[in-house]
């Protein structure tokens, strides 16, 4: 089952989250109707940004697009608390390289649970791609420094065989002690050359700090779900304006597609009256 395990190191200096997201990617790529080639790149993509959620604001939503002139376009990532995913991607058929471009944007905004200010972020994305452009994010604008590491293992049939994601950061009391030990295991073995060679990413995860004497500290589900109904669609519909409401009052019907999932529902006067 897909989900996300949470560790802290032994001194409590470091936590480390890895994400199984094989299902999750593969419903998303479903529903986005993506090729082989752009279910790589929006698996990783959509796997970061939950990972994110969860280490830096798991009550908040959080969402998180790539501005670029790339041949996949925009990609974006809608985060609720769970977390639960929501994505949707510009070109999904995409093959021309390159699909993701340096130079393009990484926006994140965050969304308090309970109210407050409404927190915004842009970093530029380079030539090393999502997980570097995470990484850039929450150091510039959270000051954490961390480690991400994604992968999406496709079989002979395009199909996605295994994914996951690594997330490594660094709490308040780190030391460079703490900084070498970490960076002496990712050094020894990578995260996404394990998957890919067939070891499951949880495990994979574990075996790679198995020297640090992790601390299990929890574990949260990890779904790929729209948010979409036909209640979401009649407020929407009930913000037009007094003429549109009254045709539609008169008879006539509204129908509103979704961006994330292409689902459309149909809002009639009795679905008005309800409202």
């Amino acid at each position: 089952m897909d989900g996300i395990k949470r560790w802290m190191t032994g001194e409590g200096t470091f936590r480390i989250l890895a994400a199984h997201s094989t299902e999750f990617v593969r419903e998303a790529a479903s529903v986005a109707g993506a090729g082989p080639e752009a279910t790589e790149l929006y698996g990783r993509f959509l796997t970061g940004c939950a990972l994110m959620q969860l280490a830096q604001a798991p009550f908040d939503r959080v969402q998180c697009s790539i501005r670029q002139t790339g041949s996949l376009g925009e990609l974006l990532a809608d985060v609720w608390p769970g977390p639960t995913v929501r994505g949707r991607l510009e070109f999904p058929s995409a093959t021309q390289a390159p699909m993701v471009t340096a130079g393009g944007m990484f926006h994140c905004t965050r969304r308090p649970a309970r109210g407050g200010e409404l927190y915004e972020s842009v970093v530029p994305i380079s030539s090393g791609g999502v997980g570097d452009a995470l990484q850039q994010l929450l150091l510039e604008s959270d000051q954490v420094l961390t480690f991400f590491s994604l992968v999406v293992v496709l079989d002979p049939a395009g199909q996605v065989a295994r994914a996951g994601g690594l997330l490594v950061q660094a709490m308040p009391d780190a030391t460079r002690e703490h900084l070498e030990a970490i960076t002496s295991c990712l050094e020894k073995a990578n995260f996404a050359d394990l998957v890919t060679a067939g070891d499951p990413p949880l495990a994979a995860a574990e075996a790679l700090f198995h020297s640090l004497s992790l601390h299990h500290v929890g574990g949260d589900p990890l779904l790929y779900r729209c948010r979409c109904s036909k209640q979401a669609a009649v407020a929407a519909v009930s913000l037009l304006s007094d003429t549109e409401l009254d045709e539609i009052r008169a008879g006539q019907e509204q129908r509103v597609t979704c961006e994330f999932c292409g689902q459309t529902q149909t809002v009639t006067a009795l679905d008005l009256g309800a409202a």
